[in-house]
C-alpha cells in the first residue's frame, strides 16, 4: 500500500491498525510500516521515537474512539440509568469485536510499561464515563446495597473479558457460537440484570470490612 499524499501519522496509525488486526502487535515495526507505506525509513521517526510510542499513540486513540462507542451506545438505549449502564458496557465489547486492534494495544504490556500523562488523561477519562454510568444506574435502584467499587470492578471485568474473548477468533472457535453478538448479549445480561443475588453478598460483605477498617 503506497503512501502518496496528506498526513503521514495517521497513515502510520492506520497501517498499524491493519497489521495488528492480522498479525498481531508483536508484527508492527516502523521500518515495515515505512516499506508498506513506501516512504524512506527515516519518515516515520518524525512522528514517532520508536515503535513504542506508535502503539502509545495507537492505545490513546483507542480509548477515544471506545468513548465514542459507548456513548453513542448509551445515547441509543434510552433514559434508564441500568439500560444506559449496560450498553455502555455492550458497546465497549462491539468496539472491541470490531476494532481488535486498539484494543489489543490499549491492553498490551508495552504500552502499558510506557504510557505517558496523555494516555493516562485518556485512560482516566473512559473509566471516568464508566463510574458515572454506574453511579446513576445505581441511583436508580441497581444493586443500591452493594459497593460502588465493587459493582465497578465486577461489571468492569466482566465486560473487558467478555471483549478479550470475543473479539479473538480463536476463542470465539472454542465457544462454538456463531453469534458473537448475541454471545455478548447474553453477558452483559448477566451482568447487569442477573447477577443480583451473588453480586448484593459480596458487595455487602466488602462494605462490612470497609466499615471495620475503619473504625479501628
Amino acid at each position: 500500500m503506497a503512501y502518496h499524499h496528506g498526513n503521514l501519522r495517521e497513515a502510520l496509525l492506520e497501517r498499524a491498525a491493519r497489521v495488528i488486526a492480522t498479525d498481531g502487535v508483536e508484527a508492527v515495526s516502523l521500518r515495515a510500516l515505512a516499506r508498506d507505506l513506501d516512504v524512506s525509513h527515516a519518515a516515520p521517526g518524525r512522528h514517532f521515537a520508536d515503535r513504542g510510542a506508535l502503539l502509545v499513540e495507537l492505545a490513546r486513540e483507542g480509548f477515544r474512539r471506545s468513548i465514542e462507542a459507548m456513548d453513542a451506545g448509551a445515547e441509543r438505549a434510552g433514559a434508564d440509568p441500568v439500560v444506559r449502564y449496560r450498553a455502555l458496557g455492550r458497546s465497549y465489547v462491539q468496539f472491541a469485536i470490531e476494532h481488535p486492534s486498539y484494543f489489543r494495544a490499549i491492553n498490551h504490556p508495552e504500552v502499558l510499561a510506557r504510557a505517558d500523562a496523555a494516555l493516562a488523561e485518556a485512560k482516566q477519562a473512559w473509566f471516568a464515563k464508566l463510574r458515572a454510568g454506574a453511579e446513576a444506574a445505581r441511583k436508580a435502584g441497581w444493586q443500591p446495597d452493594v459497593d460502588l467499587d465493587a459493582l465497578i470492578a465486577f461489571s468492569c471485568a466482566a465486560a473487558m473479558g467478555a471483549a478479550s474473548l470475543l473479539s479473538d477468533s480463536g476463542w470465539r472457535e472454542m465457544f462454538g457460537d456463531d453469534d458473537v453478538e448475541a454471545l455478548a448479549d447474553a453477558v452483559l445480561d448477566l451482568v447487569v440484570y442477573r447477577s443480583r443475588s451473588s453480586a448484593r453478598g459480596a458487595g455487602v460483605a466488602r462494605k462490612k470490612t470497609r466499615s471495620k477498617r475503619k473504625a479501628s
